[in-house]
């Protein structure tokens, strides 16, 4: 360490007028917030006094560190100099010049703080729990600018659309989508995030359970025209059980809950329900079906209804 405190730093030559040129450790140091820092040259081939060395600072300037002495120190052969105390304003680049019989050498540091940790993904739930057949969704939101996200499962990465995986980028969030879920998704899934300059990547533990009901509705969303008579309006749930005989309605879903609950019809063994040709767009809205099994009941993910305004027919011209 050369007798001077803090660590020691050390550049490869830059030019070789001696012999070897001008050594040093380390050319970017490990520097720490409030320690001190020591920079260290090292001359091959030829004697120097510290008349022959200079110390520079380029931040983006240049700075003559020979008077400097508040913030930092000059060893007596000139060839170490020590940081005080680092912060951010010591951050730059460092070089240490030694000139003799015209001839001149010198030796580059990069000096910089590391870069603090950011924390820019959370998890929206650390853990979810599922039955098997049902949608589970895991929602990882964005803290910070995010220039890259994606998920694993169990150490896989996850791509959209490949089997039951759906994933969905927001602005401020991602969710990940089991659609439908299986006992194969239950271990540890982490949404992973890259920022400016950090990354951060947070676990979410996911559990399932065997399901009693499996309710798998025929679509997500369905559009309708009102008057349409060649083009059917139906909504369809497939309902398997291994506990028993089911009792199927089909609900309106409105705020948390099913209301106006009718008996579904079967058809080829899927759950229905049907608009005939007097809908209208207030019959819009989210349905699901609501089973009954022993006792128990089971609500199907919603189906979201649009039913859209007829068209009035265009006048004819009378010209």
């Amino acid at each position: 360490q050369s007798g001077h405190y803090g660590r020691e730093a050390v550049v490869s030559p830059q030019s070789s007028h001696y012999g070897r040129g001008v050594e040093a450790v380390n050319p970017k140091p490990d520097a720490v917030v409030k320690e001190p820092l020591a920079l260290t040259c090292r001359v091959n081939g030829v004697e120097v006094t510290k008349d022959n060395v200079k110390w520079f600072k380029f931040a983006p300037g240049m700075e003559d560190l020979s008077k400097a002495q508040k913030a930092y120190s000059i060893s007596d052969d000139g060839l170490t100099l020590t940081i005080k105390k680092m912060d951010a304003k010591k951050e730059g680049q460092f070089k240490c010049v030694v000139e003799k019989d015209g001839k001149t050498s010198e030796g580059v540091f990069e000096v910089a703080l590391p870069l603090k940790e950011k924390d820019l993904v959370e998890a929206e739930k650390e853990v979810v729990a599922f039955v098997e057949g049902q949608v589970v969704k895991l929602q990882c939101n964005k803290l910070d600018v995010i220039t890259e996200l994606w998920w694993t499962c169990n150490g896989k990465r996850l791509k959209a659309g490949e089997g039951n995986v759906r994933i969905n980028n927001k602005k401020t969030y991602s969710v990940l989508t089991f659609r439908p879920a299986k006992l194969s998704d239950k271990g540890t899934c982490t949404c992973h995030a890259k920022g400016q300059g950090s990354e951060d990547s947070v676990d979410i533990q996911v559990g399932g359970v065997e399901n009693e009901v499996t309710i798998t509705s025929q679509v997500d969303d369905l559009t309708c025209k009102q008057g349409d008579k060649k083009t059917a309006c139906v909504l369809g749930w497939d309902v398997v059980s291994t506990i028993g005989t089911v009792k199927v309605q089909v609900c309106l879903y409105k705020n948390q809950k099913a209301i106006k609950c009718k008996k579904s019809k079967v058809n080829d063994g899927i759950y229905t329900k049907e608009f005939g040709k007097k809908r209208k767009p207030k019959n819009s809205g989210s349905y699901v079906a609501k089973v009954t099994v022993n006792g128990k009941t089971f609500i199907s993910e919603p189906i979201n209804l649009t039913i859209t305004k007829k068209e009035k027919k265009k006048e004819k011209s009378t010209e």
